[in-house]
């Protein structure tokens, strides 16, 4: 076993972030210690304003924290430009949102083939990609459809094909079934299990007890502290 293989994919240690509005600082995340490992399923569970868009966005590289140190892989993400975040970004985490973010006037592969535009993936194996990753979240009879002709269950296994298209090691999805009913809401978490199986690392954000419990692991944010709990 190498040193890459028990590296953590997600190590944080003591990062905080503070936003600062005028002369006042608002901490909206505190110090947080949290390590995830290769192939976890974790449910980060809070209410609304607990600090959980801060996390994801730290997570995902999509924000710097004032202080702490994140390990994304086993790199140092403070010590790297805004280029080398944003290849690390691409290569390594898919995101997952509540709003699908489909553009409507494109075809369901085309949505799934734009994640790699600016990737060193050539036009022909992208097309190929983007039909692998939508025959493996059951979607090969609606890759001509347009965003608009799908239900909103399929629209979110879209997103979730343009997510995983580019073979990331991380999948972070903030409120993945808020927009979604119960039932449908079952089918994206079985597809949640099935990606996890196949060595996936995942990060649910959400305020809903019955998608958290669905992990393994589950942490608590409420007022920017974060707290482990049982799943």
């Amino acid at each position: 076993m190498t040193m890459a293989d028990v590296q953590p994919i997600v190590d944080l240690v003591d990062v905080s972030r503070t936003y600062v509005a005028g002369s006042i600082e608002v901490p909206a995340l505190r110090a947080s210690t949290l390590r995830i490992d290769r192939g976890e399923y974790v449910s980060i569970v809070g209410p609304s304003g607990s600090g959980k868009s801060t996390l994801l966005n730290i997570l995902g590289l999509l924000d710097r924290p004032s202080s702490g140190t994140y390990r994304l892989a086993g790199t140092d993400v403070g010590t790297l430009t805004e280029g080398e975040r944003t290849h690390l970004r691409g290569s390594t985490i898919g995101f997952v949102f509540q709003a699908f973010h489909l553009l409507p006037h494109r075809t369901v592969r085309e949505n799934v083939q734009l994640s790699m535009l600016y990737s060193d993936v050539r036009r022909s194996e992208r097309m190929d990609r983007a039909g692998e990753a939508l025959a493996r979240v059951g979607l090969s009879h609606r890759v001509e459809f347009k965003p608009v002709q799908l239900s909103g269950g399929e629209r979110q296994r879209v997103a979730i094909a343009r997510a995983i298209v580019s073979q990331p090691r991380l999948l972070l999805c903030d409120e993945p079934t808020g927009n979604l009913d119960s039932a449908t809401s079952a089918t994206i978490l079985d597809l949640f299990d099935d990606l996890r199986r196949d060595g996936l690392t995942l990060v649910v954000i959400t305020h809903d007890e019955d998608v958290s419990g669905h992990a393994e692991r589950r942490v608590a944010i409420v007022d920017g502290a974060l707290s482990e709990g049982a799943a």
